[in-house]
């Protein structure tokens, strides 16, 4: 199935969900008055091919990279208070380790790679993020507006381990270059977010509760960095009161100087929800709760980029 094709699906899809759902649902809704809720998010994301700026994916065999991994650790402590029942603060710090390596790095003077291989690993917390969510309404979907505000801790882009030159005499430039692990800006993030639940007649008496969510905005970046148009998908279903299984696709446009949009990156995720207590991470009206979440996430599209497979575990509360 192309892009094409499967955003069409999805676009089908949606219009039948909100014609045919009741309730509302979780990523357009907001805590209830003076509530908190709060979430550590754990991913692990690991490349080994990329996406080049034709879109196509390719192995970083047969790329000037030469066999590399890419390997990114990602930590979030996130923190939401209920302000008002309609209204509600957010804010979270965000932590980044990457580690690279290539394998097969040959100098430009030489024929022969380097015999330990080409290795350098970055880490630090590179944003801190504050924001607002508003509900504007719950019926008979929640629509809400959210504004957040990526601060720039002044860490990422030239820290970070590097290599003595000095031991390399042979090395070409760029072996002192580390791991990306931010962009060095700013950005104010600004979106819309809507969301229901239903249920799907099974059998009898019986009814497969569900949910869908749509998100998507724009985000203005500082000091060079492209513009760009963030949008989100989720959905999924309650087998068992317990069990939560759910899937999304999480994708990213950019905007350059001209005006002109192009791919960044989407990316399918799929996992599990386990509501060990309280409610669940979708609803979360007002009880106490404890969830764990775990997702298996894969880049099935981009460009300029590593085609990365993630690993993301979830713990969330709320009280």
């Amino acid at each position: 199935m192309n892009k094409k094709t499967l955003l069409s699906a999805i676009f089908v899809i949606t219009i039948g969900v909100f014609l045919f759902a009741k309730d509302a649902f979780a990523g357009a809704w907001t805590v209830p008055k003076y509530k908190v809720w709060g979430e550590y998010y754990t991913k692990i994301s690991y490349a080994k091919d990329s996406f080049n700026s034709d879109g196509n994916l390719q192995s970083s065999r047969s790329i000037a990279a030469k066999n590399f991994r890419d390997q990114i650790l990602t930590m979030e402590p996130k923190l939401e208070y209920g302000v008002t029942d309609w209204l509600t603060a957010l804010t979270s710090l965000e932590y980044k380790q990457s580690n690279y390596k290539e394998y097969n790095r040959t100098p430009v003077v030489f024929d022969e790679p380097y015999a330990e291989g080409y290795t350098v690993k970055n880490n630090g917390i590179v944003n801190v993020k504050v924001g607002a969510r508003w509900r504007i309404i719950d019926a008979p979907v929640v629509l809400s507006a959210q504004t957040k505000v990526f601060i720039y801790t002044g860490y990422g882009v030239n820290h970070g381990e590097k290599r003595n030159v000095a031991d390399y005499p042979d090395a070409i430039v760029d072996l002192q270059h580390t791991p990306t692990i931010g962009y060095g800006n700013d950005s104010l993030e600004q979106r819309l977010m809507i969301g229901k639940t239903f249920s799907i007649p099974i059998t009898g008496d019986f009814k497969l509760p569900c949910y869908f969510g749509a998100e998507a905005g724009y985000r203005w970046n500082n000091r060079g960095v492209c513009n760009g148009v963030p949008w989100f998908l989720e959905g999924g279903f309650w087998p068992f009161e317990w069990l939560l299984l759910k899937t999304e696709l999480d994708a990213y446009k950019t905007q350059d100087g001209t005006g002109k949009f192009e791919e960044s990156y989407g990316i399918w995720r799929s996992g599990v929800v386990w509501q060990v207590f309280g409610g669940d991470s979708i609803l979360r009206q007002g009880n106490k709760l404890f969830n764990l979440e775990l997702d298996y996430g894969m880049t099935i599209w981009g460009k300029n980029t590593s085609a990365y497979r993630e690993f993301i575990m979830k713990v969330q509360t709320q009280f």
